[in-house]
């Protein structure tokens, strides 16, 4: 397990995306786009989650390599996602109403896989299959379309997995390891765009039992767990290691 060091001094790097995304809020704020206080409320959940220095500089490295791409308020990370993601949450009325905080933790995933693992650009998917970031198996040949999900007869050897807040990734984290050890529901995919749909675990537990990983990663600003995935008949159960194999590895 490592948990990142919250008293780490704050990169520049994290000052300058912080300041880009409440400047696009009080923007859409004026524009009418955004609710009530829209500007504030982003600060406000920036104070509450901070940007870390590991995913501010990832960041800056993703966008000088081109592994992720901005316009404004939109992103878009890899090859494998075709509509870029917003950072903001809106409403059924369509307006911004609040921060997408997990997304800044999700790209910054991808792009640690990619400059600190060493897995290829090709086989290193962002949003695929209903997993946050995956990493394909590159011994199974790839086919298809590179936008969309291109590796349907191929396995992942990683799925990582991302929360915005460290108490709700280790309450996941601890159902995950031995909750469905020996049974996995059936559970149907929520309709896109739905991602509060149904038993979050169970969800999860259900991308795992079908996707068959070999290791699962769980990632939040201030915690990174890795695990081994065993499997069974009925089930799988999650062992603790100290870190994902890289590419090499």
């Amino acid at each position: 397990m490592t948990t990142e060091n919250k008293d780490v001094p704050a990169s520049p790097w994290a000052a300058w995306l912080t300041g880009l995304i409440v400047s696009s809020a009080r923007d859409l704020e004026k524009a009418g786009r955004a609710c009530h206080r829209f500007e504030s409320k982003i600060l406000e959940a920036f104070e509450k989650r901070p940007i870390q220095k590991w995913e501010a500089d990832r960041w800056f490295r993703g966008l000088k390599l081109r592994l992720i791409r901005t316009a404004d308020y939109f992103f878009r990370a890899g090859a494998g996602k075709r509509a870029p993601l917003s950072l903001f949450v809106r409403n059924a009325a369509g307006l911004n109403v609040g921060l997408r905080r997990e997304a800044i933790t999700q790209a910054a995933t991808y792009i640690t896989l990619v400059t600190d693992y060493g897995y290829p650009r090709g086989t290193t998917r962002f949003e695929s299959r209903w997993m946050d970031v995956v990493v394909y198996d590159p011994d199974r040949p790839e086919a298809g379309d590179i936008f969309e999900d291109t590796f349907s007869d191929s396995s992942p050897r990683i799925y990582a997995e991302n929360k915005a807040e460290e108490t709700v990734l280790r309450k996941l984290c601890g159902r995950l390891e031995t909750e469905f050890a020996t049974h996995v529901p059936v559970v149907e995919e929520p309709e896109p765009g739905n991602h509060k749909a149904g038993d979050d675990a169970l969800m999860k537990a259900h991308h795992i039992w079908v996707n068959r990983p070999r290791f699962f990663w769980a990632v939040s600003p201030t915690l990174r767990q890795a695990y081994r995935v065993d499997y069974g008949d009925t089930g799988f159960r999650l062992f603790a290691e100290p870190d994902i194999p890289h590419a090499a590895g």
